[in-house]
Parts: structure tokens; sequence; C-alpha cells
């Protein structure tokens, strides 16, 4: 199965543990905590049957097209998947929030530097920032502790952002790039067939899919915009919700009662019951039902439920992973990706065969 970057398109935002990308609002590949790590450098976690050592727990762990990366409470990081394109070697330090790409990885540090890696060319931007965003195949952008947007890495068109102070980033693989600026208008830079985005200055966080896209108000109403290529266009739902997570294709939201609503193809399911959390790939979707349990839907391909509570889970394409309330993160799903390499108990990671 292929289809490019998995993951919550959502914001990356200043200073708002709301966009952790557990959660189906942290973006491809957006997780982030707060407060300051510990100890610096690689840990052993916890074994697969138990319970992490304390500081080694995973808080979140996000999977994307080609590997998976977790955020440990100490602050550290640990990645695996495709050793081959070197994404899966972090960095040492303390980190407070991670934003992942297909083929690249940024961590945000405790002393607010961005450090990168992954397959080149991967550079690591000079400066303090207060959040970042890598932009799915290539290129990243982050808001510097002055409001000012910085892009690296990418091609000409996502490298140009706009002048001004924001407050929150979102990215769609390497074509384009959103931001919601410090009034609550929403600017975007790249090349995208999404059409113009709306006008009003009330929006807190964003969603971007292929060539569609939805936000959320402050009022926590939603509006949708977009070509509809190669989908309907996404239509706006009505009620108002905690949370959205979108792929490229389709894009579900957590509603205030903690239902979820799916939406932008038929091809997509809405599961029942009630959530704290959720997280949409490009085929598939997760999220955490209000007990802890997992629940798995479909857009063309179903991800089985596994076993356990769980505090957060993150979709990449075919796969997904969680953290299970022990603190070890569980990874399961099409193996196509090696998704499991390196995914071992030595560094708190379990993963299991399951099949639908």
């Amino acid at each position: 199965m292929n289809g490019g970057q998995g993951g919550d398109a959502g914001s990356a935002g200043v200073g708002d543990d709301s966009n952790a990308g557990a959660a189906g609002n942290g973006e491809a590949g957006h997780l982030e905590r707060g407060g300051e790590g510990g100890a610096s450098g690689e840990g052993r976690g916890g074994s697969a049957g138990g319970p992490a050592e304390p500081g080694s727990a995973f808080e979140w762990v996000q999977a994307t097209h080609h590997h998976a990366c977790g955020l440990r409470a100490d602050g550290r990081i640990a990645c695996w998947g495709l050793g081959d394109i070197v994404q899966a070697t972090p960095a040492t330090g303390t980190y407070r929030a991670l934003t992942l790409g297909d083929y690249h990885t940024c961590g945000l540090k405790t002393d607010d530097s961005v450090q990168c890696w992954g397959s080149g060319p991967v550079t690591s931007p000079m400066g303090k920032f207060q959040a970042v965003r890598a932009n799915g195949d290539f290129g990243s952008c982050g808001i510097e502790t002055s409001g000012s947007i910085a892009c690296w890495d990418g091609s000409a068109p996502t490298n140009a952002p706009p002048t001004g102070s924001f407050a929150s980033l979102s990215s769609e693989r390497q074509t384009h790039v959103c931001g919601i600026r410090s009034a609550g208008t929403i600017a975007c830079w790249g090349v995208t067939d999404a059409g113009p985005v709306p006008s009003t200055a009330d929006f807190r966080a964003l969603y971007l899919g292929r060539n569609d896209a939805c936000a959320l108000r402050t009022d926590n109403t939603v509006v949708c915009w977009g070509s509809g290529s190669p989908n309907p266009q996404w239509s706006s739902p009505s009620g108002t919700f905690q949370e959205l997570a979108a792929s490229s294709y389709y894009a579900c939201g957590l509603l205030m009662n903690g239902a979820v609503e799916c939406w932008g193809s038929s091809a997509v399911t809405s599961p029942s019951g009630t959530f704290r959390s959720i997280s949409a790939g490009n085929f598939a979707a997760c999220g955490v039902r209000s007990n802890g349990a997992l629940a798995c839907w479909g857009y063309g391909y179903q991800l089985p439920n596994i076993p356990g509570t769980f505090s957060s889970v993150s979709v990449g394409d075919a796969h997904a992973c969680a953290v299970r309330s022990d603190g070890v993160a569980v990874c399961w799903g099409e193996t196509v990706f090696d998704q499991d390499l390196g995914c071992t108990s030595a560094i708190g990671c379990e993963w299991v065969e399951a099949t639908p």
C-alpha cells in the first residue's frame, strides 16, 4: 500500500499541548509536551511485557510513512523504522516537541533550538523557535520566538513564507504550508489547488488534506474549503468539535460530546461510541475510546483493534502506534514499510502481529 505522508495534518502551535501527535490534532507528525526534559542521551526502555522504567516511559508517539518516533517523559526521544534513510537516528539531548515528515524528523529542544535529521539534504536552522513543522517529503518550517516564519530545505514555493507574526503551522506533503496568524487569520504559501482561504479572523487550528482543508474556529465550529480532488470537496460539518484529524483524502472530527464524525469521501466510515482522541492516516483511522480501549475504522483498509488500555494513538498509512497505559509504545499493521524495524523492548516498544 502506498500513498505518501500518513498521520494527522493538524496545527503545530505555540505552547499548545492540544497539538500532540497522539491526539489526531498533531499533524503528520507533530508531538508536543510541556515542561523541561531530564537526562540527555539514549536510555533503555522498559520491557514490552511490563511497565517502562521511570523517565523512559513514552508520553507521545507518532507514526508516519517510513518511520515512527516517541517522546519520553524525561524529554528524550526514540525513533524506529527504515534505517536505510537515516531518519530513525535521532540526535541526543532533551526535547519538548517532535515533527515527522516522510523522510526526515525535526525536534524542538528544551533550549528552543531545532535539530533535524534524516534523508538529505537535511539541515538544522540557527536561532530559537516556538514551534516547528516537517513538511512532508522534504523541507521544514518553524515559528521563531519573534513569531516570524522561517523555512529551510524545501522547494522554492514552500521556502517563501509570508511576513508577520504567527501562532501555529500546518503542512500537507511538500507542496504547501499554512499558518494561523497571531490575529487569528489564515495564510498559505506554496503550490496547492485548495483555493482561497476563509477571510475571517477567528481560527485556532488548521488541518490540511491534499487539495482540501478544514479549520477550527474559536467557537469550536468547523469550516472546510478546497478543490475536492480526487474526492468530492470537503463539506463543513455542523456541530462543535474538540479536535480534528485529517489525511490526504478525508477528515474526522471529535465532537464535544465525544462522538466521531468523518467526511470527505463516501469510502470512509464513522465509528460509534465516545472517544478521548482520534488520529487519521491515509488508509485508516483509529481513536482512544473514553475507557482507554482502541477502536479503528477505515478508508479502504481496516486496522485491527488490539487489546489493552491506551493514552494515545497515531496512524501512519496502514499501520499505527499507540502509547499503552504503562508507557510502552505498541505498533501494528502492514509491515511493508518495515515499521517493526527497531521497535523492540530495548527502547520500550512492542510490535504486535495483528490481522484485521
